[in-house]
């Protein structure tokens, strides 16, 4: 199979059989206010009592402006922190830090309904009314969990520590491939891969004659939203998750665009 990846991530593919094109969707840069936002939740780090991070590179560009300040993961404090996905709590391990709280469910739903368990665990209430929630996180994101964290009685700083801009430059060459049958699976790993790959493509018409895998139902929607119907969506959104689910998904039989 020919796949088209968004994710180098996806080269574990190759040795099942896969040849992989990688052409990423989206690149990270910094975000508009150049830290600005970031840099003033971090004078004030001693005021959170949560600290919420949304993915691995939201981790690698909070530690790295941490580290720049002069400082390191010890100006955490006492503050908790949760992290959605393994990939983000293995990201948070490699700085020293555990996360006291992975939600079951790694998307913004699955962290508010972790927060609400916590105290059926005999904990204390993870949120009470005013405790400060840092969310360090992609300049544009979907608004789930600051706004429940906010219906909880928390402030929340949401923070914008890098930006996804499109990077997806060879559109109508990629598009050709698609329409003329040379590529037999597009994975799409964000919301943000879907809407840059469909802008460069100018449409969604090609992925319609492929089979469309998606990390996560978050994702899915997107597609759905687009027009693009995903074949394979993965129970845990992750890297991992997602190339089990593609592997289970052809090992069943499956091979042509749904």
């Amino acid at each position: 199979k020919h796949v088209f990846v968004d994710d180098i991530r996806f080269h574990a593919l190759e040795p099942l059989g896969a040849s992989c094109i990688e052409a990423p969707a989206i690149r990270l840069e910094p975000p508009a206010d150049n830290y600005a936002a970031l840099d003033a939740a971090l004078a004030r780090l001693a005021e959170y009592r949560w600290i919420v991070f949304t993915s691995a590179n939201g981790v690698s560009a909070f530690f790295r402006r941490l580290m720049e300040s002069g400082r390191d993961s010890r100006a955490i404090g006492s503050a908790r922190v949760a992290a959605i996905g393994s990939a983000t709590a293995d990201a948070l391990a490699s700085y020293g830090i555990l996360a006291d709280l992975v939600p079951r469910e790694f998307r913004a739903e699955g962290v508010l309904d972790a927060f609400r368990e916590w105290a059926e665990r005999g904990k204390e209430p993870a949120i009470s009314p005013g405790d400060s929630v840092l969310i360090p996180r992609a300049q544009e994101a979907r608004e789930a969990l600051p706004e429940g964290l906010r219906r909880m009685g928390a402030q929340v700083d949401v923070v914008p520590v890098y930006e996804t801009v499109a990077a997806c430059e060879n559109g109508p060459d990629i598009a050709k491939k698609l329409m003329d049958g040379a590529i037999d699976l597009v994975t799409f790993t964000s919301s943000s891969t879907v809407t840059n790959l469909i802008r460069a493509l100018g449409g969604a018409a090609p992925l319609r004659r492929v089979t469309i895998a998606a990390i996560g139902p978050v994702t899915a929607k997107t597609c759905r939203k687009n027009g693009v119907e995903p074949a394979i969506v993965a129970e845990e959104y992750t890297i991992a998750g997602l190339t089990e689910a593609i592997q289970q998904h052809f090992a069943n039989g499956a091979g042509e665009h749904e």
